[in-house]
């Protein structure tokens, strides 16, 4: 986990507080860090842990981001199937 200061000044994507919340009801742990060019989110689920970068629909991930390994997320589905495959 980073306590590094984060990108864009500190704000969270306004998607990120309804996947959470989605992910959080069917039983998926959720832990916010940040930092510049590391995932919004990590999730355990089942024992399987997974990085999540969450975007809004026309958000555009960063320069620091460009390979990152991990899914980006954009809706609260896309999220489940990710995390639940």
């Amino acid at each position: 986990m980073s306590y590094r200061r984060r990108a864009g000044g500190g704000k969270r994507d306004t998607a990120e507080g309804p996947i959470v919340a989605a992910l959080r009801q069917i039983g998926v742990e959720c832990w916010h860090i940040g930092g510049t060019g590391n995932p919004d989110v990590l999730t355990r689920f089942r024992g399987r842990y997974l990085p999540l970068e969450i975007k809004t629909g026309k958000g555009q991930r960063t320069a620091n981001q460009a390979d990152i390994p991990w899914p980006v997320v954009r809706t609260i589905d896309e999220a489940i199937r990710e995390v639940t495959k």
